[in-house]
């Protein structure tokens, strides 16, 4: 079975926030980013196990996964259902037309495994793809077995290599029922197999979720990326953390940077940061607009943090941070110092969600937008990027975007982009044995 080292200690979650620059200029209109560490801690014992799993696997059954896919996709379920323990739940749902409920909530006992690995065999590709009616469904029989052990961690994980075209297809409508899911604590992962799923919709809904997407380009990455999210699970101290920024009087504009899940209101941003791993430092990045004050006076920024435990025991909060900037007079506001280590976080979320948003821009056949945005926005970061160390790599992955900003992109180049930019903004592994280069992305064309 899958064991993992469990925090055996009192499970503490730290927050530390600050911005990259102490100082606002008095006249307004300074962009400032503040950056916000989050990071759960616990002593590992080497012989516990983690937290039990009551796990859905939502399989893609239609036509286009016909062959070396749905065989990978049989034997990752395979792979799942051996690794897993008597200790935790499997449930198997197949979507094409409809779905199927094809394995309820069974515990992974040696009986329990043997029906599951018979009733996977059986799995054969057909007609269309009901997404909505599979997560639905996997989602049911999930709410209905958290009962019988409500300490476990409830997941669906979704498997697809192509885009809802049955039923509920709106990627707002299927993001919002994933983050109510969410809410009543059942998450959402999915992992995107071939060069034709719908990776936006994917994205909506495992952001909103608080789960993770993956790619996996060849049917051989699939049980990689899947059993590294098990894995991944499993050992989670926290899940649903949840980040939340007061915003004082005197700012005229705040913007989450990178792929998170958020809520603005007029006095407050929360984040959904999601699952956390002891010693695992997940860090958000806001962007805030001055408005204009008298040198001297100050906004602070109260920032707080609160979590589930991921055995189902209760929650923790961490203690609250403060972050202060003071508004100053235009030399003594330009001279100032930065602070580096932030400024460097600040750069790398804020290129990846450049090259999320202009190849979005592509993907809409907008290439006349796609390069006004990248040109515009290369200018601002290379002024922010001046001074500060190896920051040539992010510069160069930019570059070789711009070069080809104007073509229409290929779809494995687009999914590449999108799923290692949003893993770079919120500080996810890639669980694929040859992960790619983002340059290497980049410069690559099909044959």
């Amino acid at each position: 079975g899958i064991v993992i080292a469990k925090a055996s200690s009192e499970p503490r979650l730290k927050l530390v926030a600050g911005f990259d620059r102490d100082l606002a200029w008095q006249n307004g209109g300074s962009v400032r980013y503040l950056v916000s560490d989050l990071t759960a801690s616990g002593t590992a014992s080497q012989t516990t196990e983690g937290t039990p799993l009551n796990l859905a696997l939502c399989i893609d059954v239609s036509g286009s996964m016909q062959g070396g896919k749905l065989a990978a996709a049989r034997a990752t379920a395979a792979a799942v259902a051996q690794g897993l323990t008597e200790r935790d739940r499997l449930t198997i749902v197949s979507f094409s037309d409809e779905a199927t409920l094809v394995l309820d909530a069974t515990p992974m006992d040696a009986e329990g495994r043997g029906e599951a690995l018979r009733l996977i065999k059986r799995l054969s590709a057909e007609a269309s793809t009901n997404l909505w009616e599979g997560w639905v469904l996997a989602g049911e029989r999930l709410a209905t077995a958290m009962r019988l052990d409500p300490r476990a961690s409830h997941r669906i994980l979704l498997l697809s290599d192509g885009h809802a075209n049955v039923g509920t297809t709106d990627a707002g409508e299927l993001a919002l029922h994933c983050g109510q899911a969410q809410m009543n604590g059942i998450l959402t992962s999915a992992v995107g197999i071939g060069d034709h799923y719908d990776e936006l919709l994917l994205g909506a809904m495992t952001e909103a979720g608080g789960g993770r997407l993956h790619d996996a380009e060849h049917a051989t990455e699939i049980s990689e990326v899947v059993l590294g999210e098990l894995l991944e699970g499993r050992s989670a101290l926290m899940e649903r953390a949840t980040l939340r920024i007061a915003i004082p009087d005197g700012v005229q504009r705040v913007e989450v940077v990178g792929a998170w899940s958020h809520t603005v209101t007029s006095d407050a941003v929360e984040i959904l940061v999601g699952a956390l791993r002891d010693g695992n430092v997940r860090r958000v990045v806001l962007r805030v607009i001055c408005e204009a004050g008298e040198p001297d006076d100050t906004l602070a920024f109260t920032v707080s943090a609160t979590a589930l435990l991921a055995d189902g025991s209760g929650s923790v909060d961490a203690r609250r941070a403060r972050a202060v900037l003071t508004f100053a007079k235009g030399t003594v506001n330009t001279d100032q110092e930065r602070h580096v280590e932030r400024s460097l976080e600040v750069l790398s979320t804020w290129q990846a969600d450049i090259l999320r948003k202009a190849v979005d821009l592509n993907r809409k056949r907008d290439m006349r937008g796609a390069r006004a945005y990248l040109m515009t926005e290369m200018q601002y970061i290379e002024r922010y990027a001046q001074g500060l160390p190896a920051s040539e790599e992010l510069h160069g992955e930019l570059v070789l975007l711009a070069m080809r900003i104007t073509e229409r992109l290929e779809p494995r180049m687009m999914k590449e982009v999108y799923m290692q930019s949003s893993k770079r903004t919120r500080g996810e592994g890639d669980y694929r044995s040859s992960p790619r280069a983002m340059s290497d992305v980049l410069r690559r064309k099909e044959t």
